[in-house]
């Protein structure tokens, strides 16, 4: 019988690039798009771009490590996970952000769009990968 090469592991590395993807991109988007510049409307632009992106590749390397609807789950627990992160950090940075159910909720699901396309990419970059390898005659 073939053992799955995937395991609570993967889904435990997924759930925790997931988590670390939400903090990332917000205060990592915000510190890439501002370095030399100060905060002005200009950098907050740039920043709006580049944290979906942050948060795409995130979804893509959480596909690449786990896989199907238990790692859409993970997928979603981490983003849960992520977005209380980023309000125990901002409170720990002494800047607290005050968030109400229904903002949190919003931003959950605005966070999770570009999370999951990204874990939706990664499973396709998987799944022709193996597509790959069953023609040239490397499965096991």
């Amino acid at each position: 019988m073939k053992t799955p090469s995937h395991g609570v592991l993967r889904d435990l590395l997924a759930l925790i690039i997931v988590a670390i993807s939400c903090p990332l991109a917000v205060f990592g988007g915000t510190n890439l798009a501002c370095v030399g510049q100060g905060f002005t409307s200009q950098c907050a632009m740039t920043a709006v771009v580049l944290s979906p992106l942050l948060l795409a590749v995130g979804g893509v390397l959480a596909g690449l490590a786990t896989r199907g609807w238990t790692g859409l789950l993970v997928v979603g627990v981490g983003t849960i996970v992520g977005m209380f992160s980023i309000l125990v950090l901002s409170a720990v940075a002494g800047r607290p952000v005050p968030v109400d159910f229904f903002s949190g909720v919003v931003a959950t699901v605005w966070f999770m769009g570009p999370i999951v396309i990204g874990y939706g990419i990664g499973r396709g970059i998987w799944h022709l990968a193996e597509l790959r390898n069953r023609r040239r005659g490397n499965t096991p």
